[in-house]
C-alpha cells in the first residue's frame, strides 16, 4: 500500500533528502520514521477489514507460546495499562479472548485467544503481510533477513521477561 500526497519524486523515481538535512542521517531517525510510515499503512489497510493495529498486535501476541496478562500486552505493546483493559473488553465482548486467572497469582488474569480469536486472526494476518511486503519491497530476501537478524540483536535483552525463554 502506497501513500499519497506530497511524496517527493521527480520522473517517477523517489527522491532522497538533501545532504544539509542532517536528521536523514541518524540512524534512530530513520527506523522512528520507517516504523511510523509502516504503521499508518497498516492502519489504512486494518481499516478497511473493521480491524485497528492495536487489536491486530494483541491478537497476534495472544497466538504465540506464552500465556500474557494485560500487563504483559501493556509492556510488550507500549501500550497504555487503560488502553490495553480498552482493547482486551472489546475482545471480549467479540469473543476473541477471554480472561482466566492465573493459577499461580489470583490477582492476575491470563488472557487466552479464542478459536474466534485465531479466526479473526488468520483472515487479516494476510492483510498486514501484503503491506509489510510491498513496504519492504524495495529490500531482497536476503537484505530483509539481514535486517530482522539485525533487529533481533538491537532488540535481545529488552523484552519483557514474560516472552523469553529461561
Amino acid at each position: 500500500m502506497t501513500r499519497s500526497g506530497d511524496n517527493a519524486e521527480r520522473d517517477g523515481a523517489p527522491l532522497r533528502p538533501r545532504e544539509d538535512f542532517f536528521i536523514a542521517e541518524r540512524p534512530g531517525y530513520l527506523l522512528h520514521k520507517a516504523a511510523l510510515l509502516l504503521l499508518e499503512d497498516v492502519e489504512k489497510a486494518l481499516e478497511t477489514v473493521g480491524m485497528r493495529s492495536r487489536y491486530f498486535f494483541v491478537l497476534a501476541s495472544l497466538a504465540g507460546g506464552p500465556e500474557l496478562s494485560q500487563q504483559d500486552l501493556s509492556r510488550l505493546l507500549n501500550l497504555d495499562p487503560t488502553t490495553v483493559v480498552t482493547v482486551i473488553d472489546e475482545m471480549e465482548r467479540n469473543q476473541h479472548v477471554e480472561r482466566r486467572r492465573n493459577p499461580a497469582d489470583r490477582r492476575r488474569y491470563n488472557l487466552i485467544l479464542t478459536d474466534a480469536g485465531r479466526a479473526a486472526l488468520a483472515a487479516v494476518d494476510s492483510v498486514v503481510t501484503e503491506v509489510e511486503t510491498a513496504f519492504f519491497g524495495t529490500l531482497d530476501d536476503d537484505e530483509r533477513e539481514v535486517m530482522r537478524r539485525m533487529l533481533d540483536r538491537m532488540l535481545a535483552g529488552r523484552w519483557p521477561a514474560s516472552v523469553c525463554s529461561d
